[in-house]
Formats: C-alpha cells, structure tokens, sequence
C-alpha cells in the first residue's frame, strides 16, 4: 500500500501553485493552442535564423521560418541506443525530456511571467511538479511492479542577445535537473541532469552556431531491455552562406558519445552538406549528402553515406510540411556493406481554429548496444491532434507505430539479431492553462513492445498530473 504522505505532498504543491498562480496580475497573452512533440526542420528561412527541436509546452508561432539547427531532433515514440547519425537523434526518455528551452519562450518576452535581468543577461526560472502511477516501473515482460513516481525538476535558463527570434547574435545556456521520487521502490530514485549551451554569431551572409550538450538519465531503453543509466555528450557546429536571394549553402557537423551501464557505448560523428533553392517564398527544394563514422565501443567501426533531397512547403500560417528522402550506404570494416532507403518527414495542418493535427515519420539505421555485432533498422510515424475546448482547456491524443527490424553485422550469432519488434504508443491528455507560462495537465498513456524475443516484449500503463511554470 503506498504511503499517503506522497499523495499529501503533491497535492499540498498543486494547491499552493494554484492559489499563487490566480493571484498574478500581469495581462494574459493569448492562450496557445496545444501542441505535439515535432521533428526539425520545418521551414526554410525568409531571413536568417535558427531552429531547434519544438517542444510540447509551447508551440512555435505561426509562419516563423528557421534555420535548421545542428543537433538532436526530438525522436516521437522513445528512447533507442546510442544516436543514430541519421535522420534523427535519440535522447532519454526517463522522467521529462529534456528541450531546448530558447524554443519554449513565446516572440514576445512581455507575454512570459519570471524574469530577472542582471546587465545583458535574461535569467528565466521554471519549475515543474509531476506525479505519475504506472504498473510496470521496470518495463519487463515477466515480475512486473508498479509504484507512483514523483518528479520535481528546477530550471535555470540564461539568455544574452537575440535568443528570441534568433536572427542576430546570441548566447543560451539551460540547466535542467530532474529528481525522481518512487513511493514504494525508493532505491530506484534517481537524479537526472540536462544541459545546453547554444551559440550564434552573424555576419551579412554567412551564419556561424554551435551547441554542447550533457544528458544523463535513468529509464527504459527498448533495445537493451529494462532501466538503464545512460550519458550522452553532444557537440555540433553549422554554417549558412546565402550565395544568393534564392540559393544558399548549410555545412553541419555533430559528435555524439553515448554511455550505457553494462551495455555497448559509441562514438559518433556525422557532416550534412545541402545546397538550397527557394522556388518561391513558400517552396525550398534542396540536395545534400551525409557522411558519418560510427565506433562502438565493442564490435566493428562502421561508415556510412546518404544522398538525400529534401523539400520544405509552407502555404500559409494553417500548414507546413519539410520532409527527406534517399538512400544509405553503410559499410563495416572488414566484412561489406548494405544499401537502405531512408527518410524523414514532419507536417502540421490547422484543420479549424483551436484544432492542429500533426504527423511524423522516420526511416534510419543504427547499431543495437544490446547485442554486439548487429544493427537494426527503425521505421516510425506519428501522429497527433489538439483541440481548443473552452476558455484555457485543450485535450489532446497522440499515438505511434515503430518497427524495429535487427541485422547481423559482425561476430554476432544468427538468432542474436533475427529480433524484430513492434512498438505501439497511445496518449490522451487534458490541459488547463492560466498563463503562456504556467499550466497543469493530466494524461492516460498506453504502450505495447510486441516482440520475438520474450524478454523485450512488455506492455505499461500510466495516469500521470503535471504542473509546470517558468520561462
């Protein structure tokens, strides 16, 4: 039986937060309607600028353009080893994921609550609470648990120049820890931490950005099975060169190093090239290429190329589309190679005012830190809608399908990597907002891992209250 005085607690913080929220006084901005987790990019830039991941707190403006950001997109469905170099990036999924927070402030800075400045630097707080049931903490197949996770998690943001519309010079840098509370299995509390420093420098034509990033988490990881201490750096660089009023160039370079506890960590590095055309100020077309080195720290290095064409569509503020597609050529070392289509898509549409449907896929290749030796190929696609009822209220529902195909590389048995799963994910939430900054959610989230390998197969259910302010 869980002890009451958790269940006292977080409801003594939703109380006071409640009663302290509509106390403020500042005008209201008007309420953003509810959004998805998205995939960058999804515009091409009528000016310069910067984008990064789109976060579910607060949904991009209408009709900005950006300029793709290096670094990680947001994978939909959930974490998978290591960082796939590709069309998209994996981050951890224990506790609240971490995002870029420069993306969560709405244009306007006066439509945001907590702010202090010192000099030229902008410090945001935020704070959220959270109290989620689930009855499967260890995401196993077999002796299942269940318990309720408490989370708190602080934030500290520190802004210096244009970090809000991101076209001139400016500098970021994001704190985020997240402590994680179980009420019953106390020893599998957990600290986690996240940080990101983000940077850019401008001139008339050419754009210069970089970023560093530190995540470390402890949660479920499909490919290696069960709860998992992981660590990952990241660090990448861009350039764009406006050639001119139609075409420019982007240069990318990302590193990442992935750490894993009893399982096969990586190193990485990958460089996108794209050489873009606007056909008119709603169509980009571009062509690029990618090469990437993949060293695990068990088993054989890999390389790979991509030829990829990719096209970026906004016709009006109701919809946009940026999706790409090609094909991969990966070789390892010593015992050949292997061709794979791949892809990535992201489109919004504003169905009515107050309702966005949203979908997403992806196509990519990377290596299991399950089994030594062997790969897997992973294709997904979501889907989400919101809806505006009345007032500060949205509901919302987001669902996803991932097939995860294995493959022999080097020194694994046949069995090992004859491993194919299928992931299913679907989450009802309702949202209440008082402010642009401050809001309180309660979701429904189901999942299956249908699987041939008993041992990676599961099913979890979870009820979880959020409230979350700041920035």
């Amino acid at each position: 039986m869980f002890r009451s005085t958790g269940w006292l607690w977080i409801a003594t913080v939703c109380q006071a937060l409640i009663q302290a929220l509509h106390g403020q006084t500042p005008a209201d901005s008007p309420a953003p309607s509810a959004s998805p987790s998205a995939v960058q990019p999804v515009s091409e830039p009528e000016e310069w600028k910067v984008e990064g991941s789109i976060p579910e707190q607060l949904p991009a403006q209408p009709g900005a353009q950006q300029m793709p950001q290096t670094g990680a997109p947001e994978v939909p469905l959930e974490q998978e080893p290591g960082w796939s170099g590709e069309l998209n990036n994996p981050s951890p999924e224990n506790g609240a994921q971490f995002e870029v927070p420069p993306n969560q402030l709405p244009v306007d800075p006066r439509a945001i609550g907590p702010k202090l400045s010192l000099g030229p630097i902008d410090i945001r707080p935020s704070m959220q609470f959270g109290a989620e049931y689930s009855d499967n903490i260890l995401v196993a197949n077999t002796n299942q648990k269940r318990d309720v996770i408490y989370t708190v998690a602080p934030g500290l943001f520190l802004g210096v120049g244009d970090y809000l519309e991101r076209e001139y010079n400016f500098i970021t840098l994001a704190y985020i820890p997240n402590l994680n509370l179980y009420n019953h299995y106390s020893s599998l509390n957990s600290l986690d931490q996240h940080l990101r420093i983000d940077g850019q420098y401008g001139l008339a034509r050419l754009k210069l950005s970089g970023y560093f990033g530190y995540d470390k988490a402890f949660g479920g990881n499909r490919d290696i099975g069960g709860l998992v201490n992981s660590e990952y750096y990241t660090m990448g660089a861009a350039a764009k060169y406006q050639i001119s009023e139609k075409t420019s160039l982007e240069v990318l370079g990302d590193q990442t190093f992935s750490h894993y506890q009893n399982a096969i960590g990586s190193k990485e590095f990958v460089n996108h090239d794209w050489l873009n055309f606007k056909f008119t100020p709603k169509l980009t077309v571009s062509a690029g290429g990618a090469f990437g080195i993949l060293q695990p720290d068990t088993g054989v290095t890999q390389t790979y190329e991509q030829g990829l064409v990719r096209v970026q569509f906004i016709s009006t503020d109701k919809l946009s589309f940026s999706g790409n597609a090609g094909f991969e050529v990966r070789q390892f070392h010593g015992v050949g190679s292997r061709v794979t289509p791949v892809f990535g898509l992201s489109a919004t549409y504003q169905i009515f005012p107050g309702t966005t449907f949203s979908v997403n896929g992806a196509r990519n290749v990377t290596y299991s830190a399950a089994v030594t030796g062997s790969n897997y190929t992973a294709t997904s696609v979501t889907a989400s809608i919101n809806q505006h009822l009345i007032g500060k209220l949205f509901i919302g529902v987001d669902g996803g399908f991932e097939n995860d195909t294995y493959f022999q590389v080097s020194g694994a048995s046949t069995g090992a990597t004859q491993r194919q799963d299928n992931y299913f994910i679907v989450r009802p939430n309702l949202t209440y907002r008082w402010k642009d900054w401050a809001s309180i959610s309660v979701s429904y989230l189901y999942r299956d891992n249908s699987s041939n390998v008993p041992s990676k197969a599961f099913y979890n259910n979870q009820i979880g209250v959020q409230v979350h302010f700041g920035f």
